[in-house]
């Protein structure tokens, strides 16, 4: 059972800095120089799914696009930055097709990528339907929850008796087996299942108040086949300055104020 990634991002990535470039090169890491001189671009793979990153009329877009290429830019980096379904990301990182991913972690990433920074913590929940709905973790004892695929689930969801787990593709998913009842509720983040909802035409009333499970952080995982000290040192640096400045939080806070709802906890 994966293990949660909760804690805040300054905390982690303290921990991170004293740690990852030793751990790193002995897992294998390459040494020598970042390949700027030879045209290096460093590429970016998005999750697909809303408000993470979408594909509309005027290109990619989403939070994690836009944070993704924000850190780019701040290591000094070329970022050719696609948006793909949320399973490809560890396929491609796994065989070298892409060298960045931002989303939660688990075990399987953790055998193909160094987490190099935590980037963004966000809540997750427990959402049910508003003609059914739960008021504690405790009343999905014995009834039937939606997870994405190689979403980390945590023990105080996992040790529950008789809890039956639907594994599903993604958070759209999850909201379509829940709003057709064959599920009891859906378990993902704040961001990850109402943006769901929001891009299916679904309204927040039609969803119970959602039940707060843990906090887990996004993680800048970069994959073993491109990673290089120097890469990881840029990488952690950037994502370190731009959560010093503010500028992680200000597109979170952006992405939340879309919602215009108290039902999400932030």
């Amino acid at each position: 059972m994966h293990k949660k990634s909760g804690g805040s991002p300054q905390g982690l990535m303290a921990v991170r800095r004293r740690t990852v470039c030793a751990a790193g090169l002995s897992l294998g890491v390459p040494a020598g120089p970042l390949r700027a001189a030879e045209g290096f671009v460093l590429r970016i793979q998005t999750i697909q799914s809303e408000p993470f990153g979408s594909i509309g009329p005027q290109g990619p877009r989403g939070l994690m696009y836009d944070i993704g290429n924000l850190i780019a830019q701040r290591a000094g980096l070329t970022a050719q930055n696609r948006v793909v379904p949320y399973a490809r990301t560890v396929l491609s990182l796994q065989d070298g097709t892409s060298d960045v991913v931002l989303r939660f972690s688990n075990d399987e990433l953790k055998a193909i990528a160094h987490q190099v920074a935590p980037v963004l913590t966000l809540p997750t929940m427990v959402v049910s339907r508003r003609d059914a709905p739960l008021r504690r973790l405790e009343d999905l004892a014995h009834l039937s929850l939606a997870v994405p695929r190689s979403f980390p689930m945590p023990d105080s969801l996992a040790g529950l008796p008789g809890l039956r787990v639907q594994s599903v593709n993604n958070n759209e998913h999850s909201v379509q087996m829940l709003m057709g009842r064959r599920v009891d509720a859906a378990y993902g983040s704040n961001l990850g299942l109402f943006g769901a909802a929001r891009g299916l035409g679904l309204r927040m009333e039609e969803f119970a108040r959602p039940l707060l499970v843990e906090r887990q952080a996004f993680w800048l995982h970069l994959s073993r086949r491109s990673a290089t000290p120097e890469l990881v040192d840029r990488l952690m640096k950037a994502v370190e300055s731009l959560q010093r400045d503010g500028s992680i939080n200000r597109l979170y806070q952006l992405a939340l104020q879309e919602f215009g709802d108290d039902r999400m906890p932030a």
